[in-house]
């Protein structure tokens, strides 16, 4: 340990850093605590339609509920096509290649076709109707270059054609069978074009319907084809404020692009900083990071992180009605709670529940129930509704990444230390030579350091905590004693608490290390995971040689020897074994497969209800692989002192070295407030400790009855 004080030092200086940082964001993070819900227009409509009572009627009870405003998009070519509006589109590469096609069409528009060069990627819309040709030719004028578009007048037909690139081409795909169903070829077919999305402003009865009901209007303007989006729609689109007389609230763009991406967006954001207004990073379906839109981080980092993460019910979420055995839509409720409590959520895009994919549910009670209750249980986390609040910018200092980064090399260095056999003079010439690196480190690649030194804590505290456990265990082996039962759970409750300490500060270590506001908004997020948790068991086999080594008898001298390993190499492998290995491997493989939310190896509905109680009785819901196995396997390790078990002690090894990294992982979850994943792995010690005492009793009645059945005398 003598050797080790410089390294201690070391990590209690990293201890002292990160803890400034953690404070830091705790103090960010309790800040952040109104929760607002805005209903998606377009699903509200479908919703009334199934309903009795009227959309009006609807708008009023879910004000009533706690929902504040109605989201609207912009009218398109598409959306008034989809609501029966007397349109039709037709691509002019389709229309040439008709036979008698200068027939067919309006003169004015053929001799156009021909005159002007057109390709064959313009749109042509056509209507009967003169107010609808009206309003669109308005609608257009107010947004673009009266270049994009041209206007064609007959006595029954009014037609626009829109200047298309290959860019708006929009395909369909045919595969060609023989006679024989066999696959001839693939043909592709010109069948649309984006600037049926071309923004239109919005419909003047719908934002009259939701501003009569009290509810706020928040007008998502879209960006889907920037060819066309310039300063002149974007000016069009500021002005529908002033005209419906809606203050700016909230930026949800419903395109791949900000509004004026790529050449206006400074436009936008002098309004948006005018107007106080907050924009709205979408979290993805899979619930890690946020919807891709182009320039939006780019937009984020101009207004200095001054927005708000939006929640949006997608289908699958809409129709877990009456999921999981629960009677209403309790599932849902969950979703929604764990959006808000777990990942920093602060906006709901919020749609009716459904039955199935067609047929919503339409009880009003049932909605009711669902967000009484809900504002009940975020109200233990001190959150209610209000307008959505953001979080203050918060950049982690370069002095605190490299203190932090002298931590870590320290700990890193006790780790070494541990395995191999270092003298003492190389051991003073790597501190001499590592401790200056990992302090210069941070300095010369200030955003990389901060990914590289999150992931090495990640692995180096976790095995850390397995080295400590060796090391305990392998002295309880020497002490050649009788073991009483108080003495048995004393060990294993002591050792699993310092093992966790150990742990805990990696975990402090990556969660203010990565305390900036682009990973709290998961604008950037820690990468690594299944690394952080796949190496420590790979180093666990490695120490657990050190310690006790292949079929190697009790001795006090640790280190790794030639010859168990040409042992392990030469090994017989029986068929048992093999059947062993490849269900460990089955196993390893859904360990990891479950790791992050991308993955479709799900928990099964048993787990899901079972972690859903636990959700519903604590406030944090503990991890299981850490309170059901990882942390009582530390006691069951602790009562295998007795029988000296090599192969039980690598078994169980494995197993805690899981939780072990599971903690860190915990903390890996930055959008995850702190205090949540204090409390949760509080919670997963203190089952874990209460269950490795019942497993363990369990254990031993199991081996009394065993013996009984094979005459043998019962002396414990």
């Amino acid at each position: 340990m003598k050797k080790n004080s410089i390294l201690v030092i070391f990590i209690i200086i990293g201890i002292i850093a990160s803890s400034i940082l953690t404070f830091n964001r705790v103090g960010i993070e309790s800040e952040n605590k109104s929760i607002d819900i805005t209903f998606d227009y377009n699903d509200l409509i479908k919703f009334a339609e199934q309903t009795e009572e009227g959309l009006s009627w609807w708008l009023r009870k879910f004000k009533e509920l706690g929902v504040s405003s109605v989201t609207v998009n912009e009218l398109t070519i598409e959306s008034l096509m989809v609501d029966g509006k007397p349109l039709e589109v037709k691509m002019v590469g389709n229309i040439i290649k008709e036979l008698g096609w200068r027939e067919k069409y309006p003169q004015p528009l053929v001799d156009y076709i021909e005159e002007s060069g057109m390709d064959e990627y313009d749109a042509i819309v056509a209507t009967d109707s003169e107010s609808l040709f009206q309003l669109l030719k308005e609608r257009l004028d107010e947004r673009y270059d009266e270049n994009k578009y041209k206007i064609f007048k007959t006595d029954n037909l009014f037609m626009f054609v829109f200047d298309g690139t290959e860019e708006d081409a929009l395909y369909s795909r045919r595969t060609l069978v023989d006679d024989r169903n066999r696959y001839y070829t693939d043909v592709r077919e010109l069948t649309g074009s984006k600037t049926i999305r071309l923004g239109l402003g919005y419909d003047t009865e719908t934002i009259k319907l939701i501003k009569d009901s009290g509810l706020e209007v928040v007008l998502r303007p879209g960006n889907n084809n920037p060819n066309w989006v310039g300063e002149k729609y974007i000016q069009a689109y500021f002005n529908e404020y002033e005209k419906y007389n809606i203050t700016p609230k909230y930026m949800i763009f419903s395109s791949n692009e900000v509004i004026g991406y790529p050449d206006h967006t400074s436009i936008l954001r002098d309004y948006i900083l005018d107007n106080k207004m907050k924009v709205v990073l979408i979290e993805t379906e899979v619930q890690r990071g946020i919807l891709k839109q182009e320039d939006i981080v780019g937009l984020t980092e101009s207004l200095d992180y001054d927005v708000v993460r939006l929640f949006s019910m997608v289908p699958y979420i809409q129709e877990r009605y009456k999921f999981y055995n629960y009677e209403g839509a309790e599932e849902i409720e969950n979703t929604l709670y764990r959006a808000v409590t777990e990942r920093n959520i602060r906006l709901i895009f919020f749609r009716a529940f459904k039955e199935n994919r067609d047929d919503y549910v339409t009880d009003y009670q049932e909605y009711e129930r669902t967000f009484n209750s809900f504002k009940q249980r975020i109200a233990e986390h001190s959150m209610y509704l209000g307008d959505a609040s953001t979080m203050r910018p918060n950049q982690v200092n370069l002095i605190y990444k490299m203190l932090i980064g002298l931590g870590i090399f320290g700990g890193g260095m006790i780790l070494l230390g541990m395995i191999f056999k270092i003298n003492e003079k190389l051991n003073k010439l790597m501190i001499i030579l590592g401790a200056p690196l990992s302090i210069i480190v941070p300095y010369i690649i200030p955003n990389t350091s901060e990914k590289l030194y999150s992931i090495a804590a990640a692995i180096v505290f976790p095995t850390l905590s397995m080295a400590y456990f060796c090391k305990v265990m392998k002295s309880k082996y020497l002490e050649n004693k009788d073991w009483k039962w108080k003495e048995i759970f004393f060990i294993g409750i002591k050792t699993l608490l310092i093992m966790v300490l150990i742990t805990s500060i990696g975990a402090l270590y990556v969660a203010s290390i990565l305390s900036g506001i682009e990973y709290l908004l998961e604008i950037d997020i820690f990468r690594g995971v299944k690394v952080a948790q796949l190496i420590p068991i790979s180093l666990y086999a490695l120490i657990f040689l050190v310690y006790f080594g292949f079929r190697r008898k009790n001795t006090t001298e640790n280190g790794i020897r030639i010859s168990e390993i040409k042992d392990i190499l030469y090994l017989d492998i029986k068929v048992i074994t093999v059947i062993v290995a490849v269900i460990a491997l089955v196993a390893g493989y859904i360990y990891i497969a479950r790791t992050g939310h991308e993955t479709s190896v799900q928990p099964s509905n048993l787990e899901m209800i079972a972690r859903n109680f636990l959700e519903l009785k604590l406030l944090a819901r503990p991890r299981t692989k850490e309170f059901v196995l990882a942390f009582p396997a530390v006691i069951l390790a602790a009562y295998m002192i007795k029988y000296k078990s090599n192969i039980a002690m690598f078994v169980l090894g494995i197993i805690i070295t899981i939780g072990q990294t599971s903690i860190v992982n915990t903390f890996c979850h930055l959008r995850t407030p702190l205090y949540l994943s204090i409390i949760r792995t509080f919670y997963s010690v203190l089952f874990g400790i209460i269950l490795g005492i019942i497993y363990t009793g369990l254990l031993v009645f199991v081996m009394k009855i065993a013996k009984k059945m094979r005459g043998e005398l019962l002396n414990e």
